[in-house]
């Protein structure tokens, strides 16, 4: 069994973050050889989320240059030092023997957290559209956001990661690759990390949706209890987590379909009138409201220009039992024809 093989076996069920910092350990060592250090780079390379994984293990190596001036934490080294106790199941399984050295940093990360987390968000910058409003953003690294109506994003790049946070609203990403700097999307309480990709990301009343246009993604939450969640998607595809973490399962997704808000069309099939009037108001001053609850039921299918209610409103009158009573300039009710 190769030496790629022997890891891939071990690692199994371990997450990436926990095989970060193994690796990290393993190339402490002065006598780590070479083929140790190629087969580590094959596992970077892998996979956006071990890049991310081992950038993080790092960063948070770097921010604890002043630790040994810490009392607690060298108290915490040396009792790791002198460890005697049966080890975890985590070091018996590793392939590589941790030292005496690397399991005092490995034990001393884990027993301060107060050391071991991150530091607060940096500063961003805040890039936002209002209703109605879509603009195009482009990036310092060659990656761009386009963002739809009513929607707001803040760029928090750093030496580690391509950090955006979605706050609200409906955004397409172009990412630029590059694999030891990853894209990551924070939405609700999920992340998407993207390596050279496009994909859009939509945050709803308690969901996030992402769809994937082309490219592979890695999506993260994580559970009220603290268990991680985790999914990938490949090109064409698409799912949902809600604010609680839980990812529901990957679906196929309409390609053209997604990508036509970006040219201001609105593609729907089999919508009930609610939820086609709820969209379209997105996009418009003009709002569009049902005054017969009968209406409710009705299912449309066609293709829209989003913002422009007035076409919306003549389509519904000539194919569906439909008419519209404008009861101010900026307010439609939309009642059962006779």
């Amino acid at each position: 069994m190769s030496m790629d093989e022997r890891i891939t076996d071990q690692s199994s069920g371990i997450d990436s973050l926990g095989e970060a910092e193994r690796w990290f350990v393993r190339l402490l060592e002065p006598d780590c050889p070479g083929d140790v250090r190629a087969a580590f780079e094959r596992w970077r390379t892998a996979s956006p989320a071990h890049a991310a994984a081992y950038r993080e293990v790092v960063y948070l190596w770097k921010q604890s240059e002043d630790a040994v001036k810490d009392a607690a934490i060298m108290v915490a080294a040396n009792r790791a030092l002198h460890w005697t106790q049966p080890k975890p199941w985590f070091l018996r399984h590793w392939l590589f023997p941790v030292t005496a050295l690397g399991l005092a940093v490995v034990l001393a990360l884990v027993a301060m957290p107060r050391w071991f987390a991150r530091p607060a968000d940096p500063p961003g910058t805040s890039y936002t559209t209002v209703a109605g409003e879509q603009r195009t953003v482009h990036l310092t690294d060659g990656s761009s956001i386009t963002l739809d109506t009513d929607t707001e994003v803040v760029e928090r790049y750093s030496a580690q990661t391509r950090r955006i946070d979605l706050l609200h609203g409906q955004a397409q990403f172009q990412v630029h690759g590059n694999p030891v700097w990853p894209f990551v999307v924070h939405a609700r309480n999920g992340t998407v990390t993207a390596v050279g990709t496009m994909f859009q990301v939509r945050i709803n009343d308690s969901t996030a949706a992402v769809i994937l246009l082309k490219g592979k993604l890695a999506i993260a939450t994580q559970l009220p209890d603290g268990t991680p969640q985790t999914a990938s998607l490949a090109a064409g595809e698409q799912l949902v987590f809600n604010q609680s973490g839980y990812i529901d399962p990957v679906r196929p997704a309409d390609i053209e379909v997604a990508k036509g808000w970006t040219e201001g069309k609105l593609f729907v099939h089999d919508w009930r009138l609610p939820d086609l009037l709820a969209e379209m108001n997105r996009y418009s001053a003009t709002q569009l409201q049902i005054g017969d609850p009968s209406l409710e039921s009705l299912h449309i299918s066609g293709a829209f220009r989003t913002g422009d209610q007035k076409t919306l409103i003549l389509a519904l009158q000539q194919g569906w039992p439909i008419r519209a009573n404008r009861v101010s300039a900026m307010r439609v009710v939309l009642l059962r024809s006779k």
